[in-house]
């Protein structure tokens, strides 16, 4: 599939005899960036194919291979491998099948919740049949650990989940309140066939917002508690897990231990199935333990299992962790120091996903020694692999892991990992920052603890690569990361927000924005310097700026100006009057915006801050221009620009051409704010900036349609409502409305 377009693409034109510039000028694409999607280097946008398929009057062929491609890209398939060694489990098994077929021919949504005991299997079960069914489910499989019963104490946010299942269907950036986000969820499920795989719920509340009614997808719930809440305001079908029959048990041990050496020692294997209580993961555990120790009995370990511990094991159910601690203590008294040391501090790691460089951070040991001890955890199932250099480790062995780091390591040896793994986060997302937008200034950092080796991006792709790590591992783990660095009192808490500001324009997930520099600054001003304090004050302001709550941006901007007058930090003052100018400009207050900007613009030029002048020179130049002064105006927007371009900054750039586009619309002169929006979105495109793109083509449809151009206005509403519709704006339900109400709608489609 992947390849089709960009062959059909090169043929058309070829067939057309039209050299790549001159259909550059055509589509309005660059002649380089057309060249990579021929060359199969870059993937096309829908709105790229369809001005190509317009173009070349392919007649929809490159726009619906384009679809096509995207449709592949984005699907899916977060499910965890299934255990190869799993048994038993029949009826479990029938009866999801029968509930699956059952709303298949009456055509509603499944949803099922399966609760039971900890370690009963129930996510094995889940998985295994997930895994049979999927095929079923050609929109791709949706998963994720809800972290119901974690040490950390914090079920997962669905705000924070909706983010991640929407990014990985292809939209970037959401709403940012719950009801929205998950209104979203269900209109991008609407049409697909998705299974969605919700592990370790800690009550119906958590998964109501996860829950659509699409009938072409189903949900699988697991959870200790029993979700009757689900049942009654979902019409969720009920399974509850028991342990396993001792046939079954036997069959697990006989599969990892050797059916000979069982049937050889038949009691004392029962003995072992009882009083592992027939829980899978214990069983587990103690086979694989067995199976290790060729010539130890069976009967030894049943005796180990019948020792006065056990009857902690067994007799006290209303406490989870003494349903498996003995069992644990069997498999990680057998580790060799090094192995064990590697399983303690992964209890210290604030999630249940880790890498392999994260995890030689975390532990001080280099990047291959690292791979040994986690191959040696995964070989007895205290940690699963999920992926290359990928490692998953379930809840209650994350909490019996972190339970040994408190008793076998000292608090000094604690803070100094957490230290190590915050700190390699926070050089490796300061990395990734600045391959995004190196002429941004921010503070230097702290070198690495000794052994600690951040990530780099330092190739061609340098940008490409960085915003890739950053979508991938950072959207979920920076503020429990943030969080981690603040209870051990580190700087962290504050530099790894900080360092985040370069995606955060970008991507702008405002949860995660807002969360991580709130944790942040409390840390920064109860143990940090002001300057530390007025960083995140003023990212903090710009968030609530950019989500319209100018009062409180204003609080923590202004906040931030008073220390950074306190402090001497002239360059810093800059940065807060040109932010009060935005806010200022924001609530149409102009004289005041235009003050702002010019003392802004001042401070920049005493502190040499090119990239501040910039900046400033074209606020100051929108400003004049609102108020009349015109050849002021044309001057500041000139240096600005020769500023942003000296400065190869994209960002800034289609920045610079909105705001001409801006000033002309305010003087009528609507051609020229449309040719500024072309440049705008183009630069926006260049930089893989998707917001300023939606903006650029959502103010060029409506100024195209004053000028009574009704086609090109047409593509660019289109254009603008895919965009917005990608990321979760809620801009795309208006351009979804204005296209429908288009009076060649019937050409269009906007349910694609």
């Amino acid at each position: 599939m992947p390849g089709q377009f960009n062959a059909a693409l090169r043929h058309l034109r070829s067939q057309r005899g039209l050299s790549l510039r001159q259909f550059a000028r055509i589509v309005h694409y660059s002649p380089g960036w057309l060249s990579r999607i021929e060359r199969g280097q870059a993937a096309p946008t829908l709105a790229l194919a369809r001005s190509c398929d317009d173009a070349l009057s392919a007649r929809g062929k490159l726009l619906e291979l384009a679809r096509l491609e995207a449709r592949v890209r984005l699907l899916p398939a977060q499910l965890p491998s299934a255990d190869a060694g799993f048994v038993g489990r029949a009826d479990a098994l029938r009866g999801l099948d029968d509930a699956l077929a059952k709303a298949e021919r009456a055509g509603t949504a499944l949803t099922v919740a399966i609760d039971g005991p900890p370690g009963v299997g129930k996510s094995a079960l889940t998985i295994q049949w997930a895994h049979r069914v999927a095929s079923r489910f050609p929109g791709g499989v949706l998963f994720t650990d809800l972290q119901g019963h974690s040490h950390q104490g914090r079920p997962a946010d669905p705000m924070q989940v909706l983010e991640g299942f929407l990014a990985a269907l292809g939209t970037e950036s959401v709403p940012d309140e719950l009801e929205a986000r998950s209104a979203l969820f269900r209109t991008v499920m609407a049409d697909r066939h998705v299974l969605v795989v919700l592990d370790n719920a800690v009550d119906s509340q958590q998964v109501k917002p996860l829950l659509m009614g699409a009938p072409s997808c189903a949900v699988i719930v697991t959870s200790r508690r029993r979700l009757t809440g689900l049942g009654v305001t979902a019409g969720a079908r009920r399974l509850s897990l028991a342990p396993m029959e001792n046939q079954e048990s036997l069959e697990l041990l006989r599969g990892v231990v050797g059916g000979k050496r069982v049937d050889d020692e038949y009691d004392a294997a029962r003995a072992v199935a009882l009083r592992c209580a027939h829980l899978p993961l214990a069983l587990r555990i103690t086979a694989e333990r067995l199976a290790t120790h060729l010539h130890w009995p069976i009967s030894h370990v049943a005796d180990e299992l019948s020792s006065e511990d056990r009857l902690d094991v067994l007799a006290d159910r209303d406490d989870d962790d003494l349903t498996v601690r003995k069992v644990f203590d069997l498999s990680y008294q057998a580790l060799d120091e090094d192995t064990a040391r590697m399983f303690r501090l992964l209890g210290l790691y604030p999630g249940a996903r880790i890498s392999a460089a994260a995890a030689a951070a975390l532990a001080g040991y280099p990047l291959a020694r690292t791979r040994v001890l986690l191959d040696e955890l995964v070989a007895v199932h205290l940690v699963e692999e999920t992926g290359l250099d990928r490692y998953w480790t379930h809840d209650l062995l994350r909490n019996y892991a972190a339970d040994r780091a408190a008793v076998e390591e000292s608090q000094t040896e604690r803070v100094a990992a957490a230290h190590r793994l915050t700190s390699w986060y926070t050089l490796s997302v300061d990395a990734a920052n600045i391959a995004l937008a190196p002429q941004r200034e921010v503070p230097l950092l702290e070198p690495p603890p000794a052994g600690v080796i951040p990530l780099t991006f330092t190739s061609d792709t340098a940008a490409e690569e960085a915003r890739a790590w950053l979508d991938e591992e950072v959207r979920d783990s920076a503020v429990p990361m943030v969080r981690l660095a603040a209870r051990y009192r580190l700087p962290e808490a504050w530099h790894i927000p900080v360092r985040l500001w370069n995606w955060l324009l970008l991507r702008k997930p405002w949860s995660m924005w807002i969360s991580s520099h709130t944790i942040g600054l409390e840390a920064a001003a109860t143990y940090g310097r002001p300057g530390d304090q007025a960083w995140v004050e003023m990212n903090l302001g710009e968030a609530y700026r950019q989500s319209g709550d100018y009062d409180r941006a204003e609080q923590h901007v202004t906040q931030a100006l008073t220390l950074r007058r306190r402090n001497g930090d002239r360059q810093g003052q800059a940065w807060c009057l040109e932010a009060l100018g935005f806010i200022a400009a924001d609530r149409k207050e102009t004289p005041l915006a235009h003050a702002y900007f010019s003392q802004a613009l001042n401070a920049f030029r005493q502190t040499g801050d090119l990239h501040g002048e910039a900046v400033a020179r074209c606020s100051l130049a929108e400003a004049d221009g609102l108020l009349g002064n015109a050849a002021a105006s044309e001057a500041g927007f000139k240096e600005g620009l020769e500023l942003h371009r000296r400065m190869g900054d994209l960002f800034g750039e289609g920045m610079f051409w909105e705001r001409r586009a801006h000033l002309h619309q305010q003087h009528g002169a609507l051609v020229q704010a449309v040719q500024c929006l072309d440049r705008s979105a183009e630069c926006h495109y260049q930089g893989s900036n998707d917001w300023g793109q939606a903006a650029a083509h959502d103010l060029r449809a409506q100024l195209l349609e004053e000028l009574s151009r009704w086609e090109e206005a047409r593509k660019a509403c289109e254009r603008a409502w895919r965009l917005f519709d990608q990321l979760g704006d809620p801009r795309a339900a208006r351009l979804r409305d204005r296209l429908a109400a288009w009076p060649q709608a019937g050409t269009l489609s906007v349910t694609d």
